[in-house]
């Protein structure tokens, strides 16, 4: 593996009972590189990118990272599980914040409980994290009291503040009103600015064009096809991709900051 592939994906296939949700996944992840996948509703996508922290188990295939090696059908150590997924941050469709707790609570809650981070450093990174989205007046608050797009910038400050090595993104803004999406793309986009190595499942076509480095298909149960942003975007190679593409591209509204096209991905 080359010494700048952060993710190496090999064959990789998953299924739930007798449902086959995807088979012989192949895709390396470059450090800062941005990789956004895109497809139907339903083809795997988010199960995927939950197969790299391994929140969901897969079947066959290998998958590489951070100095670790997950096989299909073994269960990585316990070990090697908390190094993964603290050093893999990940953002879901749902925020999943703890609405008992304040916002600089939710951020300075892993950083102290897992990585034995002294508090007042992590408040103070956690403040940083705040001022960086946008949310500095808001440390104080509780979750109910933000709205949908601030609670994603304060789930994207929470992944932040553990310091990951790559950060995965789940729909992000498929569970927000149209008027709030563009927050929670422009704070993903200076993540990109600034070097994030970022794998992310969105149906944000405009938005994957403008800040992915490759775009990756998925349909029918496998990769369409694969390769820089602009080219599959503007000139896709297979017939599935392009079929899927002049159907979704369609309804995509002409803007900087695109809206939703369709609703997020239940697999």
């Amino acid at each position: 593996m080359s010494k700048d592939v952060v993710v190496d994906i090999q064959g990789l296939t998953k299924s739930f009972g007798d449902r086959k949700i995807f088979r012989d996944v192949t895709l390396q992840v470059h450090q800062s590189e941005v990789v956004a996948i895109i497809g139907p509703s339903g083809v795997g996508k988010s199960t995927l990118i939950r197969c790299v922290n391994y929140l969901h188990p897969f079947d066959q295939g290998t998958i590489r990272l951070l100095g670790h090696e997950l096989r299909g059908g073994e269960r990585p150590s316990a070990a090697v599980l908390q190094d993964i997924r603290t050093h893999v941050g990940m953002v879901f469709q749902t925020f999943n914040l703890f609405h008992h707790l304040s916002v600089l609570d939710n951020i300075v809650l892993g950083p102290v409980e897992v990585k034995k981070v002294p508090r007042k450093q992590a408040v103070e990174r956690a403040h940083e994290l705040l001022e960086m989205m946008g949310l500095t007046d808001w440390a104080k608050a509780y979750p109910r009291r933000l709205s949908g797009g601030q609670q994603q910038r304060v789930a994207i400050c929470r992944a932040l503040a553990m310091d990951p090595k790559v950060m995965l993104f789940d729909e992000p803004t498929s569970m927000l009103d149209p008027e709030l999406v563009g927050d929670v793309l422009e704070a993903i986009q200076r993540l990109a600015q600034q070097g994030m190595t970022m794998i992310l499942v969105t149906h944000e076509m405009m938005f994957a064009k403008e800040v992915a480095d490759t775009v990756v298909i998925m349909a029918d149960n496998a990769i369409a096809e694969m390769g820089p942003a602009k080219q599959v975007l503007e000139n896709p190679q297979t017939e599935r991709a392009r079929n899927f593409l002049a159907r979704v591209l369609r309804n995509t509204p002409p803007a900087d900051i695109p809206q939703a096209v369709v609703g997020g991905d239940p697999d």
